[in-house]
């Protein structure tokens, strides 16, 4: 036996398995229910966010209240300097994008 004899048979002999079939319906019902979990799970847990948030936000309100009443006429100018200058610069994106 040649040794290109002894290599053919060699990888003859090692041929993968035949891949066995896969149904694509039973593929994509498994697909959605475990993204349907993993989007259930993301839900459930932004809501606890929000919840302790808006918890956080509540016993904190009189504090905010105080602060904002205090702080709002100081920095009303800044607010509004800052608008324009936004929009300025978002109007001026628009029109250099266009060009």
């Amino acid at each position: 036996m040649t040794p290109e004899d002894r290599l053919a048979a060699f990888l003859s002999a090692d041929a993968a398995p035949a891949r066995p079939t896969v149904d694509a319906a039973f593929v994509a019902e498994v697909m959605q229910r475990v993204a349907r979990r993993e989007l259930q799970l993301k839900l459930a847990s932004a809501a606890v966010t929000a919840a302790a948030a808006g918890a956080v936000l509540w016993a904190c309100a009189p504090v905010l209240d105080l602060a904002v009443h205090a702080l709002a006429p100081v920095l009303l100018p800044a607010a509004g300097i800052l608008t324009l200058a936004a929009a300025a610069g978002l109007l001026g994106a628009q029109v250099l994008a266009r060009r």
